[in-house]
């Protein structure tokens, strides 16, 4: 029986489309359409190597514009970092799987006047998709784990904005 899991060593590209993601800036919250993509590569899950397989992010970006007229870009921070999702056998008769990606990720707000603010993520973009039913992703809907909290570059206590709701739909979109 085939488990439909993607092969080794490939890589995958998917595109992502959340509208009305929530995002708190200065204490305010905005909602925002963000559109863009990941890529991950597929590698060995050694702790469940015939139902399930890790997928390290090698790009992530989204980009969307606020109401103010500022640009949000969500990219991922460090391809070296060595965070990865999984793609898991949930359920044999049918088949379906649970997807979860994980992703370091900076947030880039970019205004009219040129002034870029830059933060990182203090955890891991986590996103959760349940009842899968193929890989890549047709339109499936994802889910935030957790609220994702940035803190400023020069200031690494200091939040600066916080990734509320992000529900995103990924390939074919």
């Amino acid at each position: 029986m085939s488990t439909g899991l993607p092969p080794i060593g490939s890589e995958i590209p998917r595109s992502l489309l959340a509208r009305g993601a929530t995002l708190e800036i200065g204490g305010a919250a905005v909602r925002v359409d963000l559109r863009g993509g990941i890529e991950q590569r597929v590698d060995v899950d050694p702790d469940a190597p015939h139902d399930s397989v890790t997928l390290h992010p090698v790009g992530f970006q989204v980009t969307g514009e606020l109401p103010d007229g500022r640009t949000v870009t969500l990219t991922q921070a460090d391809a070296g970092s060595g965070s990865a999702g999984a793609l898991r056998i949930s359920q044999h008769l049918p088949l379906k799987y649970e997807l979860l990606d994980v992703v370091p990720v900076t947030l880039t707000l970019s205004g009219p006047d040129g002034a870029d603010v830059v933060a990182s993520a203090v955890r891991p973009l986590v996103l959760v998709t349940k009842d899968v039913t193929q890989f890549p992703t047709r339109g499936d809907l994802s889910s935030l784990e957790a609220p994702v909290a940035f803190a400023a570059a020069d200031a690494s206590t200091t939040v600066v904005a916080r990734l509320v709701t992000f529900p995103v739909q990924s390939g074919g979109v």
